[in-house]
């Protein structure tokens, strides 16, 4: 799958840049694509593709940040869970500042779908940010009542947890019970703000509930750039990648 893609994005590449022809024949041979595909090479291909190979081998090889131990994603909550949502409710405060947004943003979500491998423990690089954050989704800010905090917060019981940070709740029968925001009791008509990927906001992982807050700002940011940004700063200021599980999401007997 992924020779198909390179393979496509080089046609991409040539077919920019080609000026405006008109096809009038062609001619289509079958070419299998199997094990043995990888020993046939393409001396003019490998030409012009290997400046381009070496600028992304050494951007991904940059060592963003370091880690004392290996961070991993489980249910109801992880390490690695845990340090992504935090992160990421870090940087909408942040936003939320820098913007002179009216509102506090309360809590954030992650998905562990998203979390697509572990981080090591040792060397970070930015290669193992993009194997964490393979696709393009971006932050968004969502606006929501506390009668619809509390259905979220049963569909995440019911999925057995999902990386959270801002907000608490317990796990029974695949409900959520005692559920907090802000270290407080939700409030059924107050108004609360999230900050969460686009993917789940346009109701990805059967978040429908998230298609329905009352307000949807799109930052813009790829939470890729937001996670790789806040390690290179750790690094900068001489800290190390710490994270760990603090009971927010559990099971109740």
């Amino acid at each position: 799958m992924n020779k198909l893609i390179s393979i496509a994005g080089i046609l991409l590449i040539f077919i920019a840049c080609s000026p405006a022809y008109r096809t009038v024949n062609y001619v289509s041979d079958n070419h299998s694509i199997n094990l043995q595909t990888d020993s046939v090479s393409d001396p003019a291909f490998i030409e012009i593709l290997s400046p381009y190979k070496a600028k992304v081998t050494t951007e991904m090889s940059e060592v963003i940040s370091y880690s004392d131990t290996s961070l991993v994603s489980y249910r109801p909550e992880s390490p690695l869970s845990n340090f992504i949502s935090d992160l990421i409710l870090d940087h909408g405060k942040k936003y939320a500042a820098k913007n002179q947004f009216s509102a506090a943003i309360n809590f954030s979500l992650i998905n562990h779908g998203g979390l697509r491998t572990s981080l090591p423990k040792g060397a970070i690089r930015r290669g193992d940010i993009f194997e964490l954050m393979p696709f393009e989704n971006e932050l968004v800010l969502l606006k929501f009542s506390g009668k619809q905090v509390l259905e979220l917060a049963d569909y995440l019981a019911s999925r057995g947890g999902e990386g959270v940070s801002g907000m608490s709740f317990g796990i029974k029968a695949n409900k959520a019970v005692d559920v907090t925001v802000d270290d407080k009791s939700v409030v059924v008509d107050s108004v609360y703000w999230m900050i969460t990927n686009d993917y789940l906001a346009n109701g990805g992982d059967g978040m429908i509930v998230l298609t329905t807050a009352g307000k949807r700002i799109n930052t813009g940011e790829k939470i890729r750039d937001v996670i790789i940004n806040y390690m290179k700063e750790l690094k900068l200021a001489g800290k190390r990648v710490t994270a760990k599980t603090d009971g927010r999401v559990y099971h109740v007997e």
